[in-house]
């Protein structure tokens, strides 16, 4: 049997559901749904890493994120993948896709970066600093922008920007960190003359996507494998937002050409799983957002079937989800189609 190592966090959990606030999946079903696919589940701590005594290389490793307030586990695990790389690991998925879990910015830059057209329709502005967005205000303020803060999820941090006064707000807002050493500045600076350099008080990276006009919700598809889960999200009441309304329809009509789109958008990835976020107006579908680890699995979770494409149709299956089931088929699939590719040349 192959070997697949798997990295459980501090807590000794893996993944996400929505069976229960930070559960875990199953880690002894997952181990037992891949034996059946003729892998062996080797589950060991992000801590229990040593690249002193263990060689990591040209081994599966299969991992996860977190989103833990202020990003300080997530940077720990970054450490962590970022050595596994290093030494040669095949991590499930690459590292890039890590690291756009939660960063908003470099999603944006692997957008930019990615040879698919069909994604290209939002070029989002990127900005590291409040004074960087005013270098730039004059370029961009008579057009109006959906304003998100980098590592937010379930639309906090997510402003509509169509007035002067929304465009110079919020960006401070979201963008602000306070400094002490700005205050120590000032005080050597009364205290001596000296001037030393200021440090900004607004360093919290954002982005401003072009504002779509007229949408009254989007398409949450999750995609394992050949599977895809719809879920349609209504706007928020008297709101242009639709993620973390709750307003849920499992089974909406779909517009004509939206899963061949996702379909298209998520071959272009080469990844064992996605989540993506998509907008549709006039026959045009806009890609808000992907992900491709740690993402939430409603749309998976609270569904009674799948659509999977097949001698050239889309066709819908009725089945009782099962999260574990869908991430040892992904997996096991991802893993082959890999090595028939690099085999292949």
């Amino acid at each position: 049997m192959e070997q697949i190592f798997l990295l459980t966090d501090y807590r000794n959990q893996f993944y996400s559901s929505t069976k229960h606030r930070g559960a875990s999946i199953d880690l002894e079903r997952l181990r037992n749904d891949l034996a059946k696919l003729e892998f062996e589940l080797i589950v060991r701590p992000f801590s229990k890493v040593d690249f002193c005594t263990q060689n990591y290389k040209d081994k599966w490793v299969l991992y996860q994120s977190s989103e833990d307030p202020g990003l300080f586990y997530k940077s720990y695990i970054d450490d962590i993948l970022l050595g596994l790389s290093l030494q040669g690991a095949k991590l499930i998925p690459d590292f890039a896709k890590f690291r756009a879990h939660h960063n908003k910015h470099f999603m944006e830059i692997m957008r930019d970066l990615h040879t698919s057209p069909a994604i290209k329709n939002i070029q989002a502005e990127r900005y590291g600093t409040y004074e960087d967005y005013q270098k730039d205000f004059e370029r961009i303020k008579s057009k109006s922008f959906v304003l998100k803060s980098s590592n937010t999820s379930k639309s906090r941090g997510v402003y509509l920007l169509r007035n002067i006064k929304q465009k110079l707000k919020f960006p401070k807002k979201v963008s602000g960190t306070p400094s002490l050493q700005n205050a120590r500045y000032l005080m050597e600076r009364l205290r001596t003359g000296n001037k030393p350099l200021h440090i900004s008080n607004n360093r919290q990276k954002f982005i401003l996507q072009p504002y779509i006009n007229g949408l009254q919700g989007d398409f949450r598809i999750v995609v394992y494998a050949d599977k895809y889960y719809v879920l349609y999200r209504s706007n928020r009441p008297n709101d242009f937002r639709a993620s973390g309304s709750m307003i849920f329809n499992h089974d909406t009509q779909l517009p004509k050409g939206l899963l061949d789109y996702a379909k298209g958008v998520f071959e272009s990835f080469k990844v064992p799983f996605m989540a993506l976020d998509i907008g549709v107006k006039e026959d045009e579908f806009f890609l808000f957002e992907f992900q491709f680890i740690s993402f939430g699995q409603y749309a998976l979770e609270k569904s009674r079937f799948y659509y999977f494409f097949e001698d050239g149709i889309w066709q819908k299956k009725p089945e009782e989800p099962d999260l574990e089931r869908e991430i040892a088929m992904s997996v096991a699939k991802f893993i082959k189609k890999t090595t028939t590719r690099t085999c292949a040349g």
